[in-house]
């Protein structure tokens, strides 16, 4: 029988209590935000007023008591200008530059470390993202990148790696993913709980679907979301984080992992459009077990108001589109959420699918 989606909330509010039961006991936690785009002054002055002080001055307690605090940094952290291997602008082309002193944000919210994967990371050529990789280390948050970084944690005993991959070809590709899913199997053969990061997939309103097979858009092969990640799975990953279709898309578990397939936007300023459902910005905290299983997960909805960077979204709106969305896409392995933004493994429901 199909049951409204607000039904199928407070059903699902039900997971609960199993999953606090779960909590403290050797777990490992992740929070995780989608595009952050502090602001550009290129090609001319889009900066938030007072450094960006507001950007994220309400995230922090949704960040803290979390082990690892990841977030996708779209455009170098650069004072310097564009020189002959930056990104060419034009059509459905932007360059973005954000002053190195921005940077400080990052720390102040609480990440710990950043995805530099993805389509502007390097729109100011090597410069550009020598200079994102020096502010970040200067401000004690690691990274990973297309150059091959791991980020490493310990984390009551478990050792923890997490990759950021993108659509390009080359290193950490997940449109030629042969290397990297052998990556993925090293990490794993040396004791880690493996997280991969990957930019890919569609873009802006419409794109809330995943779409299985290769996704296009402008002319550029975006990979195959659903197979990528579950060969990162059978490899040894243990959670795939994925960003850049600017939306929000659902969620899936796959043989206990649990996959995100778009984080949609978090904090992207001026340049990047924030209508509808582009201004969504969902924060997804999971709880793994000491062996990478997902215990339970919380969404937070969170919503872009320019001038006020991010804030709380009483009539949750991300989560109702996340819920909507991975019951539409994944009817037999989509996890299941509650009214208080609750995410839980179906077991926890005795196996009860919902319709």
């Amino acid at each position: 029988m199909k049951r409204p989606l607000f039904t199928v909330l407070l059903m699902a509010a039900m997971v609960t209590v199993s999953a606090q039961a779960h909590a403290g006991r050797g777990t490992i936690t992740v929070a995780a935000v989608g595009d952050i785009m502090m602001g550009t002054n290129y090609p001319e002055n889009n900066l938030p007023s007072e450094q960006g002080r507001s950007l994220f001055k309400n995230i922090t307690p949704y960040l803290a008591q979390t082990d690892i605090r990841f977030g996708n940094l779209e455009g170098p952290l650069f004072d310097g200008e564009l020189g002959m291997d930056g990104k060419t602008g034009g059509a459905n082309r932007y360059l973005f530059r954000t002053p190195t002193e921005f940077g400080a944000r990052l720390q102040e919210a609480g990440f710990n470390v950043m995805s530099l994967a993805n389509n502007h990371a390097r729109d100011f050529g090597r410069a550009g993202l020598d200079s994102t990789k020096q502010t970040l280390s200067r401000l004690g948050i690691q990274y990973s990148s297309k150059e091959g970084e791991v980020a490493r944690f310990n984390v009551n005993g478990s050792n923890v790696a997490l990759i950021a991959t993108d659509y390009y070809s080359g290193n950490r590709s997940i449109t030629n993913s042969k290397r990297t899913i052998e990556e993925i199997r090293g990490l794993k053969a040396n004791r880690n709980l493996v997280i991969v990061s990957a930019h890919s997939g569609g873009e802006g309103a419409g794109a809330e679907r995943v779409v299985r097979g290769p996704e296009f858009f402008l002319g550029e092969n975006r990979g195959d979301v659903i197979g990528f990640a579950h060969d990162a799975i059978d490899a040894g990953a243990d959670l795939i984080l994925m960003h850049g279709p600017h939306v929000p898309r659902g969620m899936e578990i796959y043989k206990g992992r649990l996959i995100v397939y778009s984080l949609g936007n978090f904090v992207t300023e001026r340049g990047i459009s924030v209508a509808g459902n582009n201004g969504l910005a969902p924060l997804v905290r999971v709880e793994m077990d000491a062996t990478g299983r997902f215990v339970s997960g919380h969404l937070v909805s969170f919503q872009q108001i320019r001038g006020r960077g991010v804030v709380v979204d009483p009539s949750v709106q991300a989560l109702r589109l996340v819920a909507q969305v991975s019951a539409s896409d994944f009817p037999e392995t989509s996890p299941v959420f509650g009214a208080d933004g609750s995410i839980g493994p179906r077991s926890d429901l005795r196996g009860t699918l919902l319709r």
